[in-house]
């Protein structure tokens, strides 16, 4: 008797790990259809090779995939079995805008050759982990599928890490598929065209939060023009305000008022330094900036006068414009101590990270005193101050930025006024604007200058904004007055509003490089005009254009 019971015991052991879920990937061949970074590079076929990473991204088992949208990854396991699930693991360094992927993917073959997509994740910012440097797991349903081959696509914003690609199932095959393999043959753009497009407009329509509307919380801002004057532009004239402040027929005479907010900014310093992200310029470089825009007859100035001219041709003398005002990023560089008079650090390893917060915080209030003292002192009569621009493009609440910028828009506030801020795609903290004291967030969807995106990009984007209940930048770059395709390729911004509907009560920003539509509104090529024509047409609800995503 007690033989039988260890007999069956055995037999229910073996039982047991025969029928045992096991990694089948383990080991396995498998190619990717574009490379990995050669910074973060895939040596020795990292992605089966069994060895987890640890969290922090320069860990040399993660493999770094940056450009172009996604990645597809196509793994032969050398036999046929059930999949049971697919996991692959990911980490996130938000600051060096190393993220989760949004979206992924499953499909399998048996042949390398046709395929089916088995199963879709969409994973929104705000459900992942929030912690920086962190390690997690994504995992993709198999349903049971019988494959050899399986293929994983995963969404890239900017950075995606990735240490292993996990197929877990039984490990007794279901069939006898060992013949050659087919992984050499796999034709990438055929496969992607199976995984199709999982950012579509339904996903967009689906979304149960909403765009950034005008409201108190944007100060009423609906079309804010950026407005750059810096070392390297132009000092703005009553003539190049002109065109912005009202709308000007071909003969150039005002008909009609254009946009309503215009956000003073600059990045070049003199020197060479930067109000930005580096070679950051110091105190002087600031009250240069404030000089300049302040200079009589320029600036604020050629606004306030180009107010006051168009509003005398249309008959509307009170009219009013709104302005924002850059805060430039407040830290330095040891080549250039903020300010030599009077040394208190901006830097955490100079002065300790909340004495570097506290400095940094009265940097800025000492900023806005002074700008708030001289913009005072002009007794503007069009032009109505409502808020401040953060300059840096990306934000943290786990970096410094996280012990003082909640008590910049605090102060902000106080004085009535609104705390804007324009991330990059997938910037560090654009899904955490709230809780870095923002009040109104434009997104930029960064199309127009990456011509390897096509015009999804603008969907999700879109989708991204609405998710996080953001506003939306509008693109234009230099060459959309000489050439036909960037041309199109900012028409695609309007197009992409009016095909998904948001209309004109989304807070929108206007990235135009530096004068593009003065020169457009000034331009005898019909074609160069249309830009200025039809961009007032959208501002003003008119324009009727859709697109079709790719």
């Amino acid at each position: 008797m007690f033989k039988l019971l260890v007999c069956l015991l055995s037999l229910l052991v073996i039982s047991g790990f025969a029928s045992a879920e096991q990694n089948l990937a383990l080991g396995k061949p498998y190619r990717v259809d574009y490379p990995a970074s050669s910074n973060y590079p895939d040596r020795n076929n990292k992605l089966t090779d069994g060895n987890y990473a640890l969290a922090n991204f320069l860990n040399p088992h993660w493999v770094g995939y940056s450009g172009r949208n996604h990645r597809i990854i196509v793994v032969d396991l050398e036999n046929s079995y059930t999949i049971d699930r697919v996991v692959l693991g990911f980490t996130k360094d938000e600051p060096s805008g190393v993220l989760f992927p949004l979206a992924m993917s499953l499909a399998t073959s048996t042949n390398g050759i046709d395929w089916e997509v088995v199963s879709t994740n969409y994973y929104p910012t705000k459900d992942m982990p929030t912690r920086i440097s962190q390690r997690t797991t994504l995992e993709l349903d198999g349903k049971g599928q019988e494959a050899r081959y399986v293929a994983v696509k995963f969404d890239i914003g900017v950075w995606v890490f990735v240490d292993e690609i996990e197929v877990f199932g039984p490990e007794t095959p279901v069939a006898a598929n060992t013949g050659p393999s087919h992984l050499s043959q796999v034709n990438f753009d055929q496969l992607n065209r199976v995984f199709g497009k999982f950012f579509t407009e339904e996903l967009y329509h689906s979304i149960d939060s909403d765009h950034q509307r005008v409201s108190e919380e944007t100060g009423f801002a609906r079309d804010i023009m950026l407005i750059y004057d810096q070392f390297s532009g132009i000092n703005w004239q009553e003539s190049h305000a002109l065109p912005y402040v009202a709308y000007l027929n071909e003969d150039l005479e005002p008909v009609d008022w254009f946009f309503d907010t215009f956000l003073f900014l600059g990045l070049s310093a003199p020197g060479g330094r930067n109000f930005g992200a580096y070679n950051l310029a110091t105190k002087a470089d600031w009250l240069w900036w404030l000089d300049r825009v302040f200079n009589p007859g320029h600036g604020f100035d050629a606004f306030e006068s180009a107010v006051k001219f168009a509003g005398e041709k249309l008959g509307d003398p009170d009219h009013k414009v709104k302005v924002i005002v850059m805060i430039p990023n407040p830290s330095e560089v040891s080549a250039y101590p903020f300010d030599p008079d009077n040394p208190f650090y901006l830097t955490s390893n100079r002065v300790g990270r909340q004495a570097a917060a506290e400095n940094r915080f009265n940097v800025v209030k000492w900023y806005i005193e002074e700008f708030e003292k001289r913009f005072q002192a002009r007794e503007y009569e069009h032009l109505e101050l409502i808020g401040y621009y953060w300059l840096s493009e990306n934000a943290t609440l786990y970096g410094i930025e996280g012990d003082y910028l909640p008590r910049v828009g605090d102060y902000i506030r106080e004085k009535g006024l609104r705390f804007f801020w324009i991330p990059y795609f997938m910037a560090a903290g654009y899904s955490q604007w709230k809780e870095a004291g923002f009040d109104a967030v434009m997104l930029q969807p960064n199309y127009m200058f990456h011509l390897d995106k096509d015009n999804s990009r603008l969907l999700r984007a879109a989708i991204e904004a609405k998710t996080y209940s953001m506003g939306l930048e509008f693109e234009a770059s230099p060459d959309v007055l000489i050439i036909t395709e960037q041309r199109e390729r900012y028409y695609d911004y309007l197009r992409t509003a009016v095909t998904l509907g948001y209309g004109n009560d989304i807070l929108r920003g206007w990235y135009q490089d530096v004068k593009i539509f003065h020169d457009a509104a000034r331009s005898t090529w019909p074609e160069v005009r249309e830009v200025y024509d039809v961009t007032y047409k959208f501002v003003k609800g008119e324009y009727t254009e859709t697109i079709k995503f790719e």
